[in-house]
């Protein structure tokens, strides 16, 4: 059957001298394989119409199980022209494209993590935040697949954690607009805060110790113990910034963020483990791009 839906590319591969194999994320069909005839020839309709990183239109003859399926029309939508250029850029969108193609599973639509990657690559075409936008995306893929952390309240005891109430944003979600309600909530402190809509009390609020990535969550200190070796250790400002993620929908968020060497180091480590451990792939373009984002060239 023939249909039409938007894109995004994920992968090229040379299938011949004059055809290639592209795998899209689909918004209504998942991940599928294509093939593009003729797409090196010179006098192709397909020349400039896709790229890496490009979110098209297509046209596709569709052959459900059946190997690969037959590009009719492809025109782009977002060349995102930036990520020719900007190396560093490049990196982050390379790497989140590929985390994004190896755990979406073949014909699984799921419109929300097309949008997410759609939104990402905006992103990083625009922004220069890359780092922790980076960080920012990972968290919100992992909610999309179903692996939300718990950071409320202590996995065993179920007592309500503190945050660091000194942790505020460097500025604004937005130029004029104040910042959302659900980080006055994120940093709440032990005395008078609120968290998951429970008054905190000074005698009834318990300070978080470790986060776990086999438990999904934060542990107070009294139980942290029970989380074994594999626990981390996670401080109370970067417990109030992942609150504070967890409840935004804006990639705006990333940028008010101001995050300092160490804090951007157990961002990293955290973020990295919780994925590793509930994705169970070990991702190397990871290690690259943030490697890449962290290299200086001399004037």
């Amino acid at each position: 059957m023939i249909v039409k839906t938007q894109a995004i590319v994920l992968r090229m591969i040379p299938f011949s001298e004059t055809s290639r194999v592209v795998l899209w994320l689909t918004s209504d069909h998942g991940k599928i394989a294509t093939i593009i005839k003729g797409a090196h020839r010179r006098r192709s309709p397909f020349v400039g119409q896709v790229d890496l990183f490009y979110t098209c239109e297509l046209l596709v003859y569709l052959r459900l199980f059946r190997g690969l399926h037959i590009v009719k029309e492809c025109s782009p939508l977002k060349p995102r022209t930036p990520l020719r250029s900007r190396w560093r850029s490049t990196a982050c969108a390379s790497y989140f494209a590929e985390l994004v193609a190896r755990i979406s599973p073949l014909y699984a639509p799921h419109p929300e993590l097309f949008r997410l990657l759609d939104m990402a690559l905006d992103y990083f075409s625009d922004q220069s935040a890359l780092e922790i936008g980076m960080f920012w995306f990972e968290f919100k893929l992992m909610q999309l697949m179903g692996f939300s952390p718990q950071l409320n309240e202590c996995l065993i005891c179920r007592h309500p954690l503190k945050t660091d109430g000194r942790w505020q944003p460097a500025r604004s979600a937005a130029p004029g607009v104040a910042c959302p309600q659900s980080l006055r909530d994120s940093v709440a402190g032990a005395a008078g805060g609120t968290t998951n809509g429970r008054r905190e009390t000074a005698a009834g609020a318990r300070e978080a110790a470790v986060f776990s990535c086999g438990r999904g969550g934060v542990l107070c200190k009294t139980c942290a113990p029970a989380a074994g070796a594999e626990a981390l250790p996670i401080a109370p400002d970067i417990l109030g910034m992942l609150r504070f993620w967890q409840s935004s929908r804006s990639w705006r968020s990333a940028q008010s963020a101001a995050c300092t060497p160490r804090q951007t180091k157990e961002l990293e480590r955290i973020l990295g483990l919780f994925m590793q451990y509930h994705l169970e792939i070990g991702n190397p373009a990871r290690a690259t791009a943030l490697s890449i984002l962290r290299t200086r060239i001399s004037p």
